[in-house]
């Protein structure tokens, strides 16, 4: 299913995607139809050929709540994550009683109302597409007081998790981070405030970060 979905993506045949691999093509489809299982290199070297790199992405899984007397659910992540750049703007259109609305996701008052939105009525798929997890915590504080008191119970440990990831990953001075910046100073307190609580002291963890330029 891999090597096919990267193959069609580029709108190759299992004949031409088999040359550029340097393979043949009853063993691409032989792959493709996984009667034939390619090994870790092989695969790698055949989706390095159609312009893709084999990579660990997080996984991502909903848990539904109910809310209200009408059935009505919303949805938290057991973790976050991070959009491209182009993606973290893509306007969202959504359906509204009556007619439809479109946030400019672009603009910060508009992407504050959108996120509200996505946490309280979105989808997985449209919380997915269009959330991403820095600008998400970066504009928490100025969502907390309009979300539901429910919606925001929920989703607090998510957020708290992840600030706190975030800043274990600055002490360590690791490369590869959760979150990259933004992240307002509030919520990195906060963090901070909670990291003092499992034991650090919070002028260690203050001057840890001014030491490294991260605060």
């Amino acid at each position: 299913m891999l090597l096919s979905t990267a193959r069609t993506a580029e709108g190759l045949t299992q004949a031409a995607a088999a040359h550029r691999a340097g393979t043949s093509q009853p063993t691409l489809s032989a792959y493709e139809r996984g009667t034939k299982a390619p090994t870790l290199p092989v695969l790698e070297r055949i989706l390095h050929a159609l312009g893709y790199e084999l990579d660990l992405t997080p996984r991502v899984t909903f848990h539904a709540h109910p809310i209200g007397d009408h059935g009505r659910t919303f949805h938290v992540p057991n973790r976050l994550w991070r959009l491209s750049a182009t993606d973290c703007f893509v306007p969202l259109t959504v359906r509204t009683n009556p007619g439809r609305k479109a946030f400019d996701l672009s603009n910060r008052a508009d992407r504050t109302a959108a996120y509200i939105w996505l946490l309280e009525r979105g989808s997985p798929e449209q919380i997915l597409g269009h959330l991403d997890g820095a600008l998400l915590v970066d504009g928490w504080p100025d969502m907390e007081q309009n979300l539901n008191p429910e919606i925001r119970h929920k989703w607090t440990p998510v957020i708290d998790s992840t600030i706190d990831a975030w800043l274990v990953a600055q002490l360590r001075n690791q490369e590869d981070r959760p979150l990259q910046k933004p992240v307002s100073r509030h919520a990195r307190q906060r963090a901070i405030r909670r990291l003092a609580e499992h034991g650090l002291e919070a002028d260690e963890i203050r001057a840890a970060l001014r030491r490294s330029g991260k605060m």
